[in-house]
Parts: structure tokens; C-alpha cells; sequence
């Protein structure tokens, strides 16, 4: 995992998990500055210590946004009692606790054709997909992430992903489901958190950023 601490001299912090193959360049338009950010993604090991041992101190306001594969990897740390136990608000966006699951994630039929076929060629086809049936006007940065890390995430992911956490999980306060989402099926979305009481389900694909602009505006859903 790779932990990225953006300091921008606040006394708030926003703790968040990206999905597969995103880094903080894929999410720098939305930020406002208006927090620091403790960015998570690079799920091709689960090593929680450095969460576990981060210091939130010097913050008087602690939020989280986990996205896709975050939502995810957020529980995981939570289940490792590895997250701050004053979380003020959290939102879940376009994921589920189930990543290669047949009900509940991706199909693992569909999710084996990724990691086998996986090159440059299909990165820049899923970039597409994640984007696709989004807003646009915000020019997005390419991640900066190799074939190889990603391949290793995709592996660990689904070696990890064998039981499916339903019970005793972290408990977002909003989770976001996009309905026309070509990466994470809605349909396995909307069965994880059929009765999630705080849901939006939006008319967008997998990266519904563009909706809302800022991270300060998801966080006031």
C-alpha cells in the first residue's frame, strides 16, 4: 500500500482510499485545499501499519471517501482496527466490501479475462470505462502507476477478496451506487447496500466525481 500525506496546513483531514489503478493524480481537479489529505491506494499488499501508527493529533476534524476498490480496502482497515475511531463523516462511492464476488463485486469470469489480458492497451481501455458516462470539463491526470504493480494489486486483490465481509463492517454514513457504471456493476452495488439507510443512486458511470466537484460537496451529502 502507499500512503501519500498532501499537507496543505489544515486542521482537518480527509482520509482516502482510491480504487484500482488510481493515484492522487486521478482526484487533484476535486481538491480545494480545504483539507489534508491522507491519500491510500497501491492494494498489491495490505500492510496497515503505517495507517495504524499515522499521527491524527493535529487534526480537529478527521472525514473519509473510499472509492471502487477503497470501499473495499477502507474495511479492511477498519476490520485491522487500523482507521482513527473519530471518523466525523465517511461516504462509500462505487464499491462494494465484495471486489471479485459473483453477487456483490465483479464477476470473477470478468475480473480473470482483466489480469490475464492485462497491457497497456487494457489500462488505457479501463481509464475509458471508469470515465465513461461521466461529466467531463475537469481535465483528469493519468496515474502513474506500472503494469507490473498493477498486476500485482489485481493478483492480491483477488486472493484476498475470498470471503466476503458482510457482517461487523465499517458502516459509511453515505455510499454513492452509479448506475451506469461499466466497471463495477450497479446491480452488485445496489444487492451489497439494499438497505443502507443513507444511499444516492446516480445516473453516471463509475467515477462520478465530475457531479459534485469538490470533495467538501460529498462530504456534505
Amino acid at each position: 500500500m502507499r500512503f501519500n500525506h498532501i499537507n496543505h496546513d489544515k486542521t482537518r483531514l480527509l482520509i482516502f482510499f482510491g480504487g484500482f489503478y488510481t493515484d492522487y493524480n486521478c482526484f487533484e481537479a476535486f481538491d480545494t485545499k480545504t483539507s489534508d489529505i491522507l491519500f491510500i491506494n497501491d492494494y498489491s499488499k495490505m500492510d496497515f501499519e503505517e495507517l495504524r501508527y499515522f499521527d491524527f493529533t493535529p487534526y480537529a476534524e478527521i472525514n473519509a471517501i473510499a472509492y471502487s476498490y477503497g470501499v473495499w480496502a477502507m474495511n479492511e482497515a477498519f476490520l485491522s482496527k487500523s482507521l482513527p475511531s473519530n471518523i466525523n463523516k465517511s461516504v462509500g462511492i462505487s464499491g462494494t466490501f465484495c471486489p471479485v464476488h459473483s453477487v456483490f463485486g465483479i464477476n470473477p469470469k470478468v475480473y480473470n479475462i482483466m489480469l490475464n489480458a492485462l497491457s497497456v492497451q487494457t489500462i488505457l481501455n479501463f481509464e475509458k470505462n471508469m470515465y465513461a458516462n461521466c461529466g467531463n470539463g475537469v481535465e483528469i491526470k493519468h496515474a502513474e502507476r506500472t503494469l507490473e504493480n498493477l498486476r500485482e494489486e489485481l493478483l492480491n486483490i483477488k486472493a484476498k477478496s475470498g470471503e466476503c465481509q458482510m457482517e461487523d463492517g465499517f458502516q459509511f454514513d453515505t455510499v454513492i451506487l452509479t448506475k451506469n457504471d461499466k466497471i463495477f456493476p450497479f446491480r452488485a452495488q445496489e444487492a451489497f447496500f439494499e438497505n443502507h439507510p443513507h444511499k444516492l443512486i446516480l445516473e453516471t458511470g463509475h467515477f462520478p466525481f465530475f457531479e459534485f466537484e469538490t470533495f467538501d460537496k460529498i462530504l456534505e451529502l
